[in-house]
């Protein structure tokens, strides 16, 4: 039967409209853009949305935009026996409002239920995932985890180890752990070295690879980490780049002494010098240090109580491309009163992509520096929590999993 046009008009208009098809191509492109909370969230939406979360290819794309708003992970300091890492955007760091950090618990690193008394340090970031060294005073043994502060996975105990940290007193040894990634093996590493404070010497080196679960000895450190012999600051750790760890090393001592970049290889585990600027000839009253700052090798030192000055390797590796960037009066960083004492130390913590603002570390101040270069004017920080500036990593949110 023909109905009239009025009622065919009618029919049409109350049918349900056809369902609107996205393309999983443009849903896995939009939602590598997102923050790893939302990804999470939208986990429960469908299968295909499900599956992103393991999926390496998004979970790689998903890590190369991440970096487009770099991290910090400050790590506050209310109690000697509880860590606390905060992953904060650099960006909201510069804008410098006053804040107070929340307390989420998610941040906090727990003692496992174990009935000593344990500490925690951060020795390294790398791909969105944290490494974190859990040590007892008490009853001389240590372990690490991996954490990604993001997806707040935390692995198991990774290279337990008894009889390592003891007595000062009793055993004039102590340890540094440096923590990094080789893409050859697709294995993170972290790399152990022993000092004997009486020889003044690395009496060992070990590597912990993830993969494997074990340590292994593996060639003695060709020199000593200036970290080594100032154990009052955490300053001169080894710093990763590019699948190398890297120290500032002292060789001779006294009136001989000549100081280099030590890398290591984490593929090949071999070691390689290399000279510092040629223009660094004089000993400053500071040590100098050596950082990362836009995905290079950076020296910095204090140049005749005056300025604090800032050396990048444009190649890594070539000792003729180190290429001076910055030479900072003490004045414009409001800091003159304190050059001549040796507690002193400023470390880069982060140079923004148009090298116009740079963020330092001070350790006689609770608050970091955020250095305008252009207008040449310093302000302090204003976080009313008390931050542990120098244990403070670079972080960039990721999927990357534990396992």
């Amino acid at each position: 039967m023909n109905l009239p046009l009025s009622q065919r008009r009618r029919r049409r208009s109350n049918a349900s409209p056809s369902p609107i098809s996205i393309p999983n191509d443009l849903i896995f492109e939009v939602l590598s853009f997102l923050a790893v909370k939302s990804v999470m969230r939208m986990r429960c939406v469908s299968k295909f949305c499900n599956s992103l979360y393991t999926d390496l290819v998004f979970v790689k794309l998903h890590f190369d935009r991440s970096q487009q708003q770099p991290h910090l992970t400050l790590v506050t300091t209310s109690h000697p026996l509880t860590l606390r890492l905060v992953p904060f955007l650099v960006s909201n760091l510069l804008e410098n409002p006053p804040i107070t950090l929340t307390r989420d618990p998610c941040y906090v690193i727990n003692n496992y239920f174990y009935p000593w008394e344990l500490f925690h340090r951060v020795i390294g970031s790398c791909n969105g995932l944290i490494c974190i060294l859990s040590y007892s005073d008490i009853s001389s043994f240590f372990w690490l985890s991996l954490w990604n502060p993001s997806t707040r996975v935390m692995s198991k105990q990774l290279g337990f180890n008894f009889a390592l940290f003891s007595d000062d007193f009793k055993d004039p040894t102590s340890f540094k752990f440096s923590f990094g990634y080789d893409h050859s093996t697709n294995n993170y590493k972290v790399v152990m070295l022993k000092f004997h404070s009486h020889k003044l010497r690395i009496i060992e080196a070990r590597v912990f690879s993830l993969r494997d679960n074990v340590w292994r000895q593996i060639q003695n450190f060709p020199s000593i980490p200036l970290q080594m012999l100032d154990i009052r600051h955490q300053v001169n750790q080894g710093v990763y780049l590019n699948d190398t760890l890297n120290w500032l090393a002292l060789f001779g001592f006294k009136d001989t002494y000549v100081e280099v970049v030590i890398s290591l290889d984490l593929g090949t585990e071999t070691y390689r010098q290399i000279e510092l600027p040629p223009r660094f000839d004089e000993k400053p009253y500071v040590d100098p240090t050596i950082s990362v700052l836009m995905n290079h090798i950076c020296f910095s030192y204090h140049f005749k109580n005056t300025h604090f000055v800032i050396w990048r390797m444009m190649e890594f590796g070539v000792e003729e491309s180190w290429t001076q960037i910055l030479k900072i009066s003490y004045e414009s960083l409001n800091i003159q009163s304190y050059f001549m004492d040796r507690r002193f130390y400023l470390m880069p913590l982060y140079l923004s992509e148009n090298s116009e603002t740079l963020v330092l570390a001070h350790n006689l101040e609770d608050q970091a520096i955020i250095y305008n270069i252009r207008d040449n004017t310093a302000q302090r920080t204003r976080i009313t929590n008390k931050i542990s500036w120098f244990s403070i990593k670079n972080y960039v949110e990721s999927l990357v999993s534990i396992c």
